[in-house]
Formats: C-alpha cells, structure tokens, sequence
C-alpha cells in the first residue's frame, strides 16, 4: 500500500514538466478564484469558497499566510489568471493606507516602522492588477479587519475602495461590521443561472458601507449564459493509451505512473474536475498532480474498497471519464 511512495517525487516533478499546449478555446471556459483570510474571517473565507466552487470556480485557499507565502501565492494566482476566462479575489484581512496607497497585511507582519510596508506587505493593487489578466477580467472583494494596534505615524485602516486605476480590476471594500453584504450575495447567486460580476456588486453596494472603485466596463460572467462546456472528455489531446473497453488495469506500481505520465493535462484537469465533483479534491483545477490530488485519489479509491495507492488503475481512470 505504501510502496508507491518512492514513486511520488517524480510524479510531481513529471507534472510540473509535461504540458501539452492547448488552443486558447479550450480554456475559455475556466474561472480562477483566490480567496485570502488573515485572524478571525477564516470561517467566512471559507463559506465564500464553497460558495465560489459551488459556481463551478476552481479556488486557491490561504489561512493565515505570511508574507512570503502571500506573495508565492499571489504569483500561483497570477499564473493561473492568464490561462482563465474570469477571476474573482477574495480578501478578509487587514489592510491600510500610506502615501495613497492600500496595503494587505499578512499575517504576523511586523510594522516598526511606516515604510516597513514594502518588505512585509502587499500592495491591494498587485491582486487588482493580477486579476485583470484573465480574458474577460475579474474582481477583487476585500472585507477589512481591523489592523495591528500601534500602527506607525503615516498609517490608517482602509475604510473605503481605492480609486481606479487603469489596467486594473474593480475592488469592492466592506470593513469587517458590514460584511453580511458580500456573504449574503455570494451564497444567493451560488443558485443563479447566470452570475455576472457587476450584477453582484450592484447588489453588494446596497449594504452599508459598502464602496466600490468602479463597476466593471463589460460583463464578466463567473457562471456565463451558455454554461459551462461539457464536451471536453478526460482522454482530449495527447492519446492516454486507454481505449473503451480495456479495462484490464496495470499491475505494477511502475506501470501505473507509466499511464498517469502519458495523460495530457487537459486530461488531468478533467480528473480532479471529477474528483471534485465526487467530493475529493478541495485544490486548484490546474493539470498539476500534487498532494492534494494524491489524497484525493486515495479516498476515491478507499470508497471502492480498492487499494489506495494514489495512482489510478485504467479502470478507475474509465469510470472518472464516465458522463455522470
């Protein structure tokens, strides 16, 4: 049960390495979330996830992150952006203003000094500017908690949503007291048909409190009209050398990371797609066989009283392909 560890690192670096470049359309369909909690909010950060993946978004979680790990996640983020048709920030930290400019704290930020923001802080416009990148854009949300007492002269809370700024996403700002707003939105147009983005914050900014920089421009559909396409099948792109009908799994552990190294990654994205679907995969939908979908992969077949290596048989590799 446990030998296929050794296997592992490989695995992941394998993944890491192989991509198989797919036309623009094929990702046309993919919305990316970042959702960020720093002290108390983490119970509502988590609620606005699940209400994002309940959306059909693919989220990238972050409790408490320090500054590195902030901005190692923020870069992630960035990567995943460019490659999605819509973006959606989640912030539930604290934040202030120095010289015009907001900053994000992360979390154990140590601020001796006012321009100790620049070593141990993240400017809000960096998650603006990144969720930008996606084809049709996206938007920041940001509920502010209170900062550090004590701050440095030249520092104050954020209290409201910046100016735009062109080349930028809208940022819409709510301070921790008037955050029932931004959840109570989320969770309502987790059952729309169709979720737009403006259409949201319209309906955010009728809570106190509540400001946005600017409404977005044209519309950005985190659930669009057409829906999402359901044509994209586990084995697109490069062949994965399973066919219907064989059902006749690899024995050795060797020959199963053998078959998981000729999956494109389109056809990994489509297996945590489904892992996700049966409750396994919490992660990024991201073509990427890390941690998160090995574990995922041992439950799905622990669930089937099957031996859980974390490589997939052809014959489970079918079944997560199957229509459901």
């Amino acid at each position: 049960m446990g030998g296929w560890k050794w296997i592992a690192p490989a695995l992941l670096l394998v993944a890491g390495l192989v991509f198989s470049a797919q036309p623009a359309a094929a990702q046309s369909d993919r919305v990316v979330a970042l959702v960020v909690s720093v002290g108390q909010g983490a119970a509502r950060a988590d609620a606005i996830q699940a209400q994002l993946q309940v959306m059909g978004a693919e989220t990238l979680r972050s409790a408490n992150p320090n500054n590195a790990e902030l901005r190692s996640m923020l870069q992630r983020f960035a990567a995943e952006s460019a490659n999605s048709r819509a973006t959606i920030v989640y912030l539930d930290m604290p934040a202030v203003v120095f010289e015009g400019r907001e900053f994000v704290l992360p979390d154990s930020a140590y601020l001796n000094r006012s321009t100790d923001l620049f070593t141990q802080a993240v400017p809000l416009l960096a998650f603006a500017r990144t969720a930008a990148q996606a084809e049709q854009g996206g938007a920041v949300v940001m509920t502010v908690s209170a900062p550090p007492e004590g701050l440095p002269d030249g520092l104050i809370p954020v209290e409201s949503a910046p100016d735009p700024v062109p080349g930028s996403s809208p940022i819409l700002v709510a301070n921790y007291s008037n955050s029932d707003p931004i959840v109570q939105v989320v969770a309502a147009a987790g059952r729309d048909e169709v979720i737009e983005i403006g259409g949201m914050f319209r309906r955010m900014l009728a809570g106190e409190g509540v400001t946005v920089s600017e409404l977005p421009a044209s519309p950005i559909y985190l659930r669009s009209p057409a829906g999402p396409d359901g044509a994209t099948t586990l084995f697109a792109g490069r062949s994965s050398g399973v066919q219907p009908g064989d059902t006749d799994g690899p024995e050795t552990l060797v020959e199963l990371a053998i078959l998981e190294q000729s999956l494109s990654r389109s056809a990994k994205r489509a297996l945590q797609r489904s892992l996700r679907d049966l409750g396994h995969y919490k992660g990024l939908v991201d073509g990427i066989f890390g941690p998160q979908t090995r574990d995922a992969i041992t439950a799905f077949q622990a669930t089937r009283s099957e031996e859980p290596t974390g490589l997939l048989t052809r014959r489970q590799l079918l079944d997560l392909s199957a229509p459901r």
